[in-house]
């Protein structure tokens, strides 16, 4: 019998083959030192903008709404910009109007605030980042225009205490905080429709800008509030992660996933050219082939 061509070799090549190259793509591309350099767009350029106009004496609201699925591209969002609320010393509400979110937030918010108060530790800084002085973690309320629009009247009709049972009375962060007149800037970091709720119940009706950090499918659909105004910058799915890291100094975990998304896209586009090279060539060799005659 004769043996297959590499061509042949190529066109029955096992699937499972491809996955573990693919694989490989991403690990080495994870944990190399590569860099994918990223152009800065208007939406991403805009939420900068805003946040660092803004009075850092006023306190950033932050809703994450996402749940576990959406972190691959959302958590670098939230990292970046509690690492810039912080580093302008300015203090930040974070809420949820998705049952999940809570521990999401409590888990990026601990961490960010370790990590700063260790680099604040090194200079011989003797302040560091306090709970209710500096942030705040509400927790989780449902009904999503209900939650919003209550914020714009007083947050302790909706949050009474924080996510631990502390007063909000008691919290020095929310003696002159009352609803969206004292916050700078409402962000939503949503995987679901949520940014709908807060640009048609805080933006327009109480006037807080609204930024917006979504997944890489949603972020068309918010293009024409960018245009029309009534949102005020957005960060669409890792790219726009990787850029707000870029913008902000502060490099994380999107910039290494775009480098695990390029290499991979890189792998499949090879893979397709490759495969419809062999198939092509394969085609050819036949047809030139004598009929009755084996390929060796």
């Amino acid at each position: 019998m004769a043996r297959p061509t590499l061509l042949q070799r190529v066109l029955s090549l096992d699937r499972r083959y491809v996955f573990l190259l693919e694989a490989v793509v991403v690990i080495f591309a994870l944990v190399g030192p590569f860099r994918v350099g990223v152009r800065i767009t208007k939406p991403v350029s805009d939420f900068n903008r805003v946040l660092n106009l803004s009075d850092p004496s006023e306190p950033i609201l932050l809703a994450v709404d996402t749940p576990p699925a959406g972190l691959p591209e959302l958590e670098p969002m939230i990292v970046a910009i509690l690492r810039q609320a912080f580093s302008r010393g300015q203090p930040v509400i974070i809420i949820s109007l998705q049952m999940e979110g809570v521990a999401i937030s409590e888990r990026l918010l601990n961490g960010v605030v370790a990590e700063f108060n260790a680099q604040q530790a090194e200079v011989g800084a003797s302040e560091p980042l306090t709970v209710g002085v500096d942030y705040a973690l509400l927790g989780f309320r449902a009904g999503f225009s209900a939650v919003i629009i209550s914020l714009g009247e007083e947050i302790r009709n909706v949050f009474p205490a924080d996510f631990y049972g502390t007063p909000l009375d008691a919290m020095p962060l929310f003696s002159e905080v009352h609803n969206y007149d004292d916050m700078a800037v409402a962000i939503d970091i949503s995987w679901s429709a949520t940014p709908e709720s807060w640009i048609a119940f805080a933006g327009g009706p109480y006037g807080i800008p609204i930024l917006v950090g979504c997944t890489a499918v949603s972020a068309p659909q918010y293009y024409a509030y960018l245009q029309t105004g009534q949102m005020a910058g957005l960060l669409g799915g890792l790219k726009g992660a990787a850029e707000y890291e870029r913008i902000t100094n502060n490099p994380g975990s999107a910039g290494r996933g775009m480098v695990a998304q390029l290499g991979v896209h890189a792998f499949i586009v090879a893979m397709i050219v490759l495969g419809n090279v062999a198939y092509f060539v394969n085609r050819f060799m036949k047809k030139r082939r004598p009929q009755g005659s084996s390929g060796a």
